[in-house]
Formats: structure tokens, C-alpha cells, sequence
């Protein structure tokens, strides 16, 4: 029969982490004291061990590391009162087999001690123990839904290893700081995190701005690549990259080293290499836009954010906790948010994802009168800002397009909707354009279009 210790604050607190370990297939004993559990660890070996995360005496992670400093190939279930993506990402970084929140028991657990014991057991870590990451500012990994806990968990996971990482998400998601917190809580975490958004720099200065070049500019360490030798590169949209680039990214993947362009050296490169994308690459690959190589390459594992209209139980969670930053860093005394504020950010579809929640919860902080926060502080939100999802167009757009129809009738423009579709292209242009900050390539994805076909659009305007 299979021995499990149970450690919990107490044993009456331990009792539905008990209850979850059926009796026939498993001895289960409970500890309360966490040093006496050391102690007792030194003499005795467990199959398995279920830790809560919450106990007082001892943090769970000194727990953890304190298992695997005793060089014992022991697997430890971490179950959290009150999950946090700290918590799941310092648990699986030290070595916990799985990280479970209470409220999934007794299922969950059930299944995880099955799992732990049928494997093996072992405790995850691959290499030596990094410190901690710092993740009080990554404000889009905060999250308790089942679906964001899986992610804190892999990130805690990966970061131990340096295995490149394809984060997945829609813009506003929030990729690179979940690439930042893939790098904190990694053994590069004291050496650079350089990242660089692909899509906002020309092809050609893209690849110079990466590799450097045969000339002066090329000089050792003035490229991004060099600039990260020993720490990570963070390769945002990163399904902007030509031929040439995604190339050279390959032989960093797999030789850590590139040929810098119109130079003869080869230069090294040990670099740990995070990339994302809001785009399909699987559909580039099919047309021939991305290498199949590169991909598989980068995919080695894959982390794929939801938009947050996919975690609305997320979203109070978010608001609150932008709500305390933003307060904090504005030196505002705004205490909380009414229930009508949280039907109000609970029910938008957000598709700027968590930029914009945080952006729209700074900006009530910033005019908020009465220390709570209530509906007249969004009133960006009250006036309607969902047309996006299909309701229809704006009245002020649908009554221009039938003035500028009737105007173009009474003229006898053969080609009435030519016109108004080539005048509404242009509009579109332009307001991608300005949303963009000026950078035509970053506006012509936003329209998935060229950029050359962009630059015809902005040309027609009367």
C-alpha cells in the first residue's frame, strides 16, 4: 500500500485532503508541524506527499526545496486555500508534481495522486534552483480561473529549462509579461531580458536591429542578439519576420550562432529565445510565409493566453488589483468598487483584453471623487463601446454613408459604391494609422493587409 504524509495547518484542516486519498489504496499519515515532518522526512520515506500551500509555520516553499535538497525523488501535490499565480509558479519552479486549487477537491487531487504515483514520482526540477521571481507588476498573469492556473503552473515548469517558448494570444493579453515571468524565475533571471516587437521595424532594420551587419554597426555587442548573450530574447509578432531573419533565428534555435548580414563572422549566441504571435502560424506555414522548421522549432512548448472575455470570473479579480496599483501609484484614496461597477466590467466584452481593463480602471481612479469607485467613473464603457462585436455600425457612421450615397447619386457617379467603399477603406486606414502611433507596418496588420496596399488607402483620401 502506498504511504502519503499529509502536511496542513492542522489535522481538523486536513481533513478533506484526507478524505480525497481513498483508504484502501493509500496509508495516509498527517502532520501539522512542518519541521517535525522534516525531521521525521530524514528518517522515513513517504510515496507521496500533499502539501498545503497556506501553512503558517513553515512556507510550502521551503518545504519544497527543503525535499529536494534531501536528493529524494519525491513527488508533492501543492493545494492552495487561495491559488495565485505566485504561488503556482514558485510551487511547480520548485518542484511540485502539481498545483491544485482546494476547491477542486476531492476529485482533482484524487487524480493527481494517481498520476504522481503511477509516473514514478519525481519532482520536476531539472536543473539547480533559481530565486524568485519578482511578479508584483506582470498585472496580466493575475488570474484564478482553472485556465490560468494550468498557465502559472507551466510557466513555473518551463522556466527551469531553457526550452524555447511560443506564447499565443490576442494583442492586450498581456505576452510579454508572461515571457518576463518565464525569465525571472530562471536560472538567465540576473542577466538581460531584451525584447523586441517585430512587427513595429522595418524588414530591413529589423534584421540589422537583431544581427547587427558586416560594418561598423555590426561591431560585437550592438546587436539585440548579443545584447541578450546569457539571458532571454523576447521575439514579439514574431510572424513579421522575413525569410532572411526567421533564418537566422533557426541557426540561434539550433547552433547558437548566426551569420551576421554582409559580415563573414559567425557570432555565438547563448540566448534563450521566447517568441509570440496574435497570428495563425500554422495558416503562414500553408502559404509558405513561415518556416515549418523555425516552427516546430519554436513550439517546443507552447502557451496559449485566452482573451479575457473567454475568464469573465477573472475580471473583478483584475479590476481589483489594477484598482490597488493604480491608487498606490497615484496617491488616491479609492478603497473599492460598487457591485454595479462589477456587473458593468464583468458584462464588457473587452477587446483591447487586460491593456485595456487596466488603462480603463487608471483612468476612473484618476477622476474618482468619492474613495468607491461607481458607473459615472466609466463612462467610456456606459456610452457603449461594444459595437465592435456586430451590433451594427455607429449612427454617426451609417448617417455619413447615406449622405455621401445621396451626394454621389444626385451627381450621377456611375460607380456610387466604389466610391463609398474606397472612402471608407481610407478611413479605416487612417485610423489604424493613428492607432498605430505612425508605424505603417503595425497599422497594415491591424487591417491584415500589405503595407503597400495600406499606403494605396491613405492615398485617396479627397
Amino acid at each position: 500500500m502506498k504511504r502519503v504524509w499529509v502536511l496542513d495547518r492542522s489535522e481538523a484542516a486536513a481533513g478533506d485532503l484526507v478524505d480525497a486519498l481513498p483508504p484502501l489504496a493509500y496509508s495516509v499519515d498527517v502532520w501539522s508541524d512542518a519541521d517535525e515532518f522534516l525531521r521525521a522526512l530524514n528518517e522515513e520515506r513517504p510515496d507521496l506527499v500533499v502539501l498545503e500551500h497556506g501553512i503558517e509555520t513553515v512556507p510550502a516553499v521551503d518545504v519544497l526545496r527543503a525535499i529536494k535538497g534531501a536528493e529524494r525523488r519525491l513527488p508533492v501535490v501543492v493545494v492552495a486555500e487561495r491559488t495565485s499565480s505566485q504561488g503556482a509558479i514558485e510551487s511547480m519552479r520548485e518542484g511540485a508534481y502539481d498545483y491544485l486549487p482546494r476547491e477542486t477537491l476531492p476529485g482533482a487531487l484524487e487524480d493527481a495522486a494517481r498520476r504522481a504515483l503511477s509516473s514514478g514520482g519525481g519532482m520536476i526540477r531539472t536543473i539547480g534552483s533559481p530565486g524568485p521571481g519578482d511578479l508584483t507588476a506582470l498585472g496580466a498573469l493575475v488570474g484564478k480561473t482553472p485556465e490560468m492556473i494550468e498557465i502559472h503552473k507551466l510557466i513555473g515548469q518551463v522556466a527551469t529549462t531553457d526550452a524555447p517558448v511560443l506564447v499565443q494570444g490576442e494583442p492586450g493579453t498581456g505576452r510579454e509579461l508572461f515571457a518576463r515571468a518565464i525569465h525571472y524565475n530562471s536560472q538567465r533571471r540576473e542577466n538581460p531580458f531584451v525584447a523586441v516587437n517585430c512587427a513595429s521595424i522595418d524588414e530591413g532594420a529589423l534584421e540589422a536591429e537583431l544581427f547587427g551587419s558586416g560594418g561598423e554597426a555590426g561591431a560585437v555587442g550592438t546587436s539585440r542578439v548579443e545584447h541578450a548573450d546569457t539571458g532571454t530574447i523576447f521575439l514579439d509578432e514574431i510572424d513579421a519576420a522575413g525569410p532572411s531573419i526567421q533564418g537566422r533565428i533557426l541557426s540561434v534555435l539550433s547552433n547558437g550562432s548566426f551569420d551576421r548580414p554582409r559580415g563573414r563572422a559567425k557570432v555565438r549566441a547563448d540566448v534563450r529565445v521566447v517568441a509570440a504571435t496574435s497570428a495563425s502560424l500554422v495558416r503562414l506555414m500553408k502559404t509558405g510565409r513561415f518556416r515549418v522548421d523555425l516552427f516546430y522549432r519554436l513550439k517546443v512548448v507552447s502557451i496559449f493566453i485566452p482573451p479575457l472575455r473567454e475568464r469573465r470570473p477573472d475580471i473583478e479579480f483584475l479590476a481589483g488589483h489594477f484598482l490597488e496599483r493604480a491608487a498606490r501609484e497615484m496617491q488616491r484614496d479609492v478603497e473599492g468598487m460598487s457591485p454595479s461597477v462589477v456587473d458593468l466590467l464583468t458584462s464588457h466584452t473587452w477587446p483591447g483584453n487586460v491593456r485595456e481593463l487596466e488603462q480603463t480602471i487608471q483612468r476612473a481612479v484618476a477622476l474618482n471623487r468619492t474613495g468607491v469607485l461607481a458607473p459615472e467613473d466609466f463612462e467610456i464603457l456606459r456610452e457603449g463601446g461594444e459595437s465592435w462585436e456586430g451590433a451594427g455600425p455607429p449612427a454617426d457612421l451609417a448617417a455619413s454613408v447615406r449622405a455621401e450615397f445621396a451626394r454621389l447619386a444626385d451627381t450621377g457617379d456611375p460607380d456610387v459604391d466604389d466610391t463609398i467603399v474606397s472612402e471608407v477603406e481610407h478611413l479605416l486606414s487612417v485610423e489604424a494609422l493613428e492607432h498605430a502611433g505612425g508605424n505603417q507596418v503595425q497599422a497594415a496588420k491591424l487591417l491584415g493587409i500589405s503595407r503597400n496596399t495600406l499606403r494605396k488607402r491613405l492615398g485617396r483620401g479627397r
